[in-house]
């Protein structure tokens, strides 16, 4: 008889919920917050931190009823938020609310200098990343060069989204942040002072402006893109140690054609080919510096299979940098010496990512991990801990998930030593607390 009140009471508290929603309940819709123009890493010894621009639209439908009519109230906002994640646990530890609007712009972050994050959102700003408060904008650097006073380049119209090379706003790692005024001169902006000084690109002597100023030492840190689909330029075939007068050792993946391709010819091929399914082990080959007419040519000799390697799907070795940009090294760590060999369980929509740290010389695995990802879209190493994102198709929803919505990529935290994998859910926590939020709604 307890029971059956029980239940009663329950129903009954799930009618009168119910009743007061549809006569003047309000439900709150937030969207997937999706990252804008990529993350930036800080690493140190306790593992660093991972920070992000996201835009999220919030929405808030109101229902209101009388006796004699009923309506219904949807109001919605964009919320731009940065995001402080520990590297280590890949667990967040403050989300800032930087701007509320009513409108989409084109939001992007552009790079990091001296502690700073300047961002278009989709005007000029600089927020400090100790705090999330902004402390440059077009007023604030007029203000402090009363020469520059109505030359600040405004944002686009809404709905306007200008290529980057059409941009006035522009990060350049070595020069710094960069701002084409309306009269075409540019101007570089300290981060800490907001001092304007005369921007001029190098002129070199040989190749190209572009690549000299590449060569300079950078004064920022530009973000990290996130790939659509894999980042292929986050892996590599092998890594050559090359010895003092010209020899050392090659050590790779190959797949059965390509060791037979090396034997005949002592030539390893550079370029990965991903789209032939295969299988691959590590080998190690000795390397030959020989003279050719061109010039000299370095030839792969007496190719060894590594004793304890264990075969991989579609593997590649990942690098020592993050993806985005060719010509890297493979990732090494020592005690014990390896390399991190990424690969698949099986080909397909079904197929998922698989870690293993290898150890020389035999090739035994140090440890070895299923990862729940699909693709790798980023690959963010440090010296302990490691950062992956990417779509995790088995992932937890949100309850406010609709259809269509874009694929959240989920944060993983690798440790480099243990294989131990920590994991963040951007989507099941839409609703992540803001801290300290100052900007009041428009």
């Amino acid at each position: 008889m307890k029971k059956s009140a029980l239940l009663f009471l329950i129903l009954l508290g799930g009618i009168v919920v119910s009743w007061k929603w549809l006569k003047f309940g309000s439900r709150l819709f937030l969207s997937p917050p999706e990252i804008s123009g990529g993350v930036l890493r800080t690493d140190e010894a306790a593992g660093g931190r991972l920070y992000y621009l996201t835009t999220q639209w919030e929405k808030r439908v109101s229902r209101s009823s009388s006796r004699s009519s009923s309506s219904t109230r949807t109001d919605s906002w964009l919320n731009t938020d940065l995001w402080e994640l520990d590297a280590a646990t890949a667990q967040p530890l403050s989300r800032r609310r930087i701007k509320r609007d009513k409108v989409n712009g084109d939001h992007k972050a552009m790079g990091m200098e001296q502690g700073v994050l300047w961002a278009r959102i989709p005007e000029l700003v600089g927020i400090r990343l100790a705090d999330g408060e902004i402390i440059a904008d077009s007023a604030k650097i007029e203000a402090r060069n009363p020469a520059l006073a109505g030359l600040m380049p405004k944002p686009a119209g809404t709905g306007i989204f200008l290529p980057e090379s059409m941009q006035p706003l522009k990060f350049i790692p070595q020069s710094g942040m960069i701002v084409r005024l309306d009269d075409a001169r540019q101007v570089r902006i300290d981060p800490l002072t907001l001092e304007a000084t005369p921007y001029v690109k190098s002129k070199p002597t040989t190749g190209s402006s572009s690549a000299v100023e590449a060569s300079a030492p950078a004064l920022g840190m530009a973000p990290m893109s996130i790939s659509n689909g894999m980042d292929w330029y986050a892996m590599v075939r092998g890594l050559a140690m090359q010895g003092p007068e010209g020899g050392g050792q090659w050590l790779g993946l190959l797949s059965e054609p390509e060791l037979a391709t090396l034997q005949e010819n002592h030539l390893v091929g550079h370029q990965m080919d991903f789209s032939t399914p295969a299988r691959q082990k590590l080998y190690r080959a000795e390397l030959k510096t020989v003279q050719e007419f061109l010039g000299p040519l370095v030839q792969y000799m007496d190719p060894a299979a590594l004793p304890e390697s264990p075969e991989f799907l579609m593997a590649g070795l990942l690098t020592q940098g993050s993806g985005g940009s060719s010509g890297q090294s493979a990732m090494w760590r020592r005690q014990p010496d390896s390399v991190f060999v990424l690969s698949r369980d099986r080909l397909g929509d079904q197929g998922r990512l698989q870690l293993a740290r290898i150890s020389g010389p035999k090739g035994t695995p140090v440890w070895s991990i299923a990862l729940p990802l699909s693709n790798m879209s980023a690959w963010i190493p440090g010296e302990r801990h490691a950062l992956m994102l990417g779509p995790d198709p088995s992932a937890q929803r949100s309850p406010m998930a609709e259809e269509g919505e874009n694929t959240v990529h989920q944060i993983l935290a690798i440790n480099l030593e243990t294989g131990a994998v920590q994991s963040f859910n951007p989507d099941l926590h839409r609703d992540w607390p803001v801290q300290d939020a100052k900007v009041e709604k428009p």
